[in-house]
């Protein structure tokens, strides 16, 4: 039996025009221009999106080369650069990142993934290197190296292997204007109502003051607001499909804010792990488009750190889920109004175009449209759960223990992500779905990269001779190599599209924010060092890490270091523990007893070790905090005596004497100004006019740019000339770029050379201020330390 076809022009009215909207229109108009169909765009006025960036993978790149658009015209017009691979710095454990490229990793022997062939070796011990050593966009980006040639050709441009950074806005006004081209009507204007017909189908839409646009097929490209799918034919919105966090929570949010340019354009989108979240940072020709997302409340302080503009009005609630039936009678939601897996893994894009390609497939031609609808939803559902997989994936592999990512280990895994990790931890293989923009290689890039191997090769590779296959490995990593050096440099890429980025530029390199190496790996350098993180460590609890550098006698002294343990972290026995770790390290008896007394009333136990000219030298502090916390907030209950916060030890593990102690009392002061006045008493016993103007510039810094204020310690030995002020920053919210010039000319006072200072503090721009210390030393000589970076472990 032969169905009759409608083949009569029919009229498609898309509402939204942002990308979804202009994508479709651009894609649909020229395929259907022969069935004489027409399309309208009902949108609003165009709005700026704030300098937001949109992420493509290779499937773009194809696409546009199936249209016909000419790639350096999109790219000027889109600020585009070049994508090679995505970076996750940070992001399952802090000091630990890896590569997770476009395109496959190397060839596939025997038909498999090299994986099951590295991954053989990784689970016998071999040196098989990481994973990504093997994947050609891996090393091209780690290189900063663009896809092609110096004559602009390659492998991978041939395969279309590579995807852009594109200036969303540029990228709409492109695809609106090649809409527009091809002759699709663009409305502007908004819904005001939707009218339907007896069986339910939308007819026409009204946009107010009598104006009416009649259609056939309506696609719902209106984002979040679901104008058609959702107010229109009440198709609800489901937040617990799940996403990086599980179900939809409004106790996280996103923003964005545009950062200086990375002046190398370096070739992949950059994600950071945060305690608080994450940072995405998107390489653009003109400048670095990033987001930041984060626990409610803290996107724009980590906005603010960052050196960028955030508006905490403008941050909006993190937002993933689904709509069950995504094509509803003559309905069809593309983008947002269908589907969103949160801002990870760049999939946004790819969803869209998926919808679209899969609609062109599926274009109802007249009745019967039922098994389309169920056909397009079946399609579109495993596109979907492919998507939110991916995601979640990110989530549940972290080690981080911040509460964010607690919570996103903790969320429920997608029963398809549970029976796929469930068989690559049991075989070592992965069952991808086909076409999903995150395949199999991405799965076993994401997997290594978390150092989560299986218990064993997949079988076929585990068969194959052990000598060809490791041979093989090598040969392929050496081919890797050769071939990222000779491809050209990003930035000469795109200099011939683009024009050089402006000599001046301010260099926002997508390096400079990471966070530092793991710091506990310094301290295991030494014997001394490796001492004190055992003791730290055989624990089991967790504990803060700090970092400092000290300027004096125009020297400056890095490697130093300050673990911190609330008194609870000793257990039952506080006292019995601390003497205990005091005597692993050498701690005088008498000393030794004494802070073993003090610990039991005391709130913190703090650990440093620092290695300088005169050796290594061991700390030990005992801190009651919260007495001096009951009295800032409430006031003296009695006369103003100084209150003892710290009380120090400090000794060499190489000599046989008693320690120097040190007490810090907090005098009083609260405000700047009060503290501002109390420096100026101690003015000629703490360092004279340098030290003093110092504390007076970090103050004046804090009344400026600060969200908090600072408090204020007075540190003294008796006998000794030692008094140092110490200004406690972390309330401020600043971070080191903060004070980096008052903190450099300072550094410069004591001797130490500028190209020394400027290198250590520009290491640390990025690190959450702790400490300022600045006055004379035992020796009698005036000092400034800097405490950052301090991070829970």
């Amino acid at each position: 039996m032969t169905l009759p076809v409608d083949d009569s022009p029919r009229r498609i009215v898309i509402v939204g025009g942002g990308l979804a909207g202009a994508l479709a229109a651009a894609i649909l108009k020229p395929i259907l221009r022969r069935a004489r169909w027409r399309v309208t765009v009902v949108a609003p006025r165009p709005r700026r999106s704030g300098g937001a960036a949109v992420v493509a993978g290779p499937d773009f790149t194809r696409l546009l080369r199936r249209a016909g658009i000419e790639e350096a015209a999109l790219m000027r017009r889109c600020a585009a650069t070049y994508r090679l691979a995505s970076r996750f710095e940070n992001w399952f454990a802090a000091g630990t990142g890896h590569w997770l490229p476009l395109g496959p990793c190397g060839p596939r022997p025997n038909g498999l993934d090299l994986f099951h062939f590295w991954v053989r070796d990784a689970l016998a011990g071999a040196a098989a290197g990481d994973y990504g050593d093997y994947a050609l966009n891996a090393r091209l980006a780690a290189l900063g190296r663009g896809p092609g040639g110096a004559d602009g050709g390659s492998s991978i441009v041939e395969a279309g292997d590579y995807g852009y950074h594109l200036d969303r806005d540029g990228l709409v006004g492109f695809l609106r204007d090649l809409a527009r081209s091809e002759g699709v009507a663009w409305t502007e204007g908004r819904v005001r109502a939707v009218r339907r017909d007896g069986q339910g189908a939308v007819r026409a839409l009204d946009l107010g003051e009598g104006n009416s646009i009649a259609g056939d097929l309506f696609l719902d490209c209106s984002g979040a607001a679901g104008i058609l799918i959702g107010e229109g034919l009440g198709e609800a919105w489901d937040g617990r499909w799940g996403g990086i966090l599980g179900p939809e929570t409004p106790d996280h949010e996103s923003l964005g804010l545009s950062l200086p340019a990375d002046p190398a354009w370096t070739p992949a989108t950059w994600y950071e792990g945060t305690p608080s979240g994450w940072i995405e940072r998107i390489p653009l020709a003109d400048r670095t488009a990033c987001r930041v997302v984060a626990r409610r409340g803290e996107a724009s302080a980590a906005a603010r750190a960052l050196g960028g503009e955030g508006d905490a009005a403008s941050a909006r609630p993190l937002r993933s889920g689904c709509r069950a039936v995504i094509w509803r009678e003559n309905v069809v939601a593309l983008g947002a109004a269908a589907c969103e897996v949160g801002p990870v893994a760049g999939l946004g894009l790819h969803l869209i175009q998926r919808a679209i390609e899969s609609l062109v497939d599926l274009l109802p031609r007249g009745a019967p449209e039922e098994p389309l609808r169920r056909a397009y939803g079946a399609r579109m559902a495993l596109v979907h759960e492919a998507a939110r997989d991916a995601v979640a994936l990110h989530g549940r592999l972290g080690r981080r223990p911040e509460p964010f990512w607690a919570e996103a280990r903790a969320a429920a895994v997608p029963d398809s992500l549970a029976d796929r990790l469930a068989l690559y931890e049991a075989a070592g293989c992965i069952e991808a779905p086909a076409g999903a923009a995150f395949d199999e290689t991405a799965y076993f890039h994401t997997l290594a990269g978390a150092g989560c191997l299986p218990r064993r090769a997949f079988a076929p590779a585990d068969l194959a001779n052990r000598h060809e296959s490791r041979r093989f490995l090598e040969a392929v990593r050496e081919r890797t190599e050769r071939l990222a050096g000779a491809m050209a440099p990003q930035a000469a890429l795109l200099a011939r599209i683009h024009g050089p980025l402006p000599e001046g530029a301010v260099s926002a390199t997508l390096r400079t924010a990471r966070e530092p190496a793991d710091p506990l790996a310094v301290l295991r350098r030494s014997a001394p060092g490796a001492r004190l993180v055992d003791m730290v460590a055989s624990l089991r609890q967790p504990f803060g890490c700090e970092r400092s550098i000290k300027a004096a006698r125009g020297a400056l002294q890095a490697d130093r270091f300050l673990l911190s343990l609330h008194r609870t972290a000793l257990g039952l026995d506080p006292g019995r523990t601390l003497a205990r770790i005091a005597a692993g390290l050498g701690l005088a008896d008498a000393a030794r007893a004494e802070a073993a007394a003090a610990i039991a009333g005391a709130d913190i136990l703090h650990l440093g070790f620092e290695d300088g000219p005169g050796g290594p030298l061991y700390k030990l502090y005992v801190e009651w905090s919260a007495e001096a916390d009951r009295r800032w907030q409430h006031g003296p209950a009695g006369p103003g005596e100084p209150i003892l916060v710290h009380r120090a030890y400090k000794w060499s593990p190489l000599a046989r004497a008693e320690p120097v102690v040190t007490f810090y009392h907090w005098p009083g002061p609260r405000s700047p100004d009060e503290i501002a006045r109390r420096l100026a008493q101690v003015a000629e016993k703490a360092g004279g006019p340098f030290v003093v103007g110092l504390g007076h510039a970090i103050l004046a810094a804090v009344r400026a740019q600060g969200d908090g204020p600072p408090h204020y310690l007075e540190a003294r030995e008796e006998p000794g000339p030692r008094l140092s002020y110490d200004l406690n920053l972390y309330a401020t919210g600043l971070t080191v770029a903060a004070l980096e010039d008052i903190l450099t000319r300072a550094f410069a006072a004591l001797g130490v050379p500028a190209e020394e200072a400027g290198r250590a503090l520009a290491a640390r721009r990025g690190e959450r201020l702790g400490h300022v210390a600045a006055g004379l030393g035992r020796d009698g000589q005036p000092f400034v330390t800097l405490y950052s970076g301090v991070r829970a472990r």
